[in-house]
């Protein structure tokens, strides 16, 4: 048997069941790593968990560990649902998160 679909094929009726795993919004806490760096917890989604060396790096990171729980192909991942921090926590991820996002669950949303 031979398979219908090309292998990068975008097929709109799986993005959207794809997009329709995704929750509104994500729920997050972050930590300082003891080795440097942060580590994000993904509290509505039990299990997931990623680290990155910095502020910036750390959202690139969440996304990954969000479509990786989510079983996501590659593929997919480009049309999925962007989640941001809040506008002030926005601001200041380039240098370092600030100490009360370390103590505090905060809300990332979703955008698209």
């Amino acid at each position: 048997m031979f398979n219908l679909f090309k292998k990068d094929e975008i097929i709109p009726e799986i993005l959207i069941t794809y997009k329709w795993r995704c929750p509104d919004e994500i729920e997050v806490s972050i930590k300082s790593s003891e080795d440097g760096g942060y580590i994000a917890y993904i509290n509505n989604l039990p299990g997931c968990i990623t680290q990155a060396e910095n502020g910036e790096e750390l959202f690139e990171m969440i996304h990954d560990s969000i479509y990786t729980y989510l079983e996501v192909p590659r593929r997919y991942q480009p049309f999925m649902p962007t989640y941001f921090p809040p506008e002030d926590l926005r601001q200041q991820l380039n240098i370092k998160i600030p100490e009360k996002y370390l103590k505090d669950k905060f809300v990332l949303q979703r955008t698209q």
